[in-house]
């Protein structure tokens, strides 16, 4: 049984394995797919992971989610997955951890400027643990394995 962690952004899934390392597809460290078809890229996507590992049966695969912003987006993977998917991480909370932690270095200005994750900006505020507006230029742009990180 191979176990993965799959990783939902806006036009890309990013496939790691339990040990940190990406899944390659096609010499690219992420799967591209159009909005539109999401269902079917991701049904693309198992058959080219069990390509990729010389496997035959899409149940000998197991994938840790980490889900996107827009939850249309998670219930459609989730539906093609059906029973692959063992365990879910909401992208806010990693988020907002991968935030606390890169926030100890002071020379990021992590509290002032906030960070870009997948084409959104994430800010910590005094009243607001955390908000979500717009990419800003000024922002650190963190990548899925810094999320990764928060759940090891």
């Amino acid at each position: 049984m191979l176990q993965f962690f799959l990783v939902i952004c806006k036009n890309r899934f990013y496939v790691y394995r339990a040990d940190g390392r990406a899944e390659y597809f096609g010499g690219n460290s992420y799967f591209e797919y159009e909005q539109s078809k999401i269902r079917e890229a991701a049904a693309q996507l198992v058959e080219e992971i069990l390509s990729n590992n010389n496997l035959s049966d899409r149940n000998d695969l197991q994938f840790a989610l980490v889900e996107n912003s827009d939850g249309v987006r998670n219930e459609i993977v989730l539906k093609e997955l059906q029973n692959l998917v063992v365990q879910r991480y909401a992208v806010n909370d990693l988020v907002y951890a991968a935030m606390v932690d890169l926030a100890k270095n002071p020379a990021l200005y992590i509290r002032e400027l906030g960070v870009n994750y997948d084409g959104e900006s994430y800010h910590l505020d005094a009243n607001n643990p955390m908000w979500r507006g717009v990419y800003s230029l000024l922002a650190l742009t963190i990548e899925p394995l810094e999320l990764l990180k928060q759940i090891r």
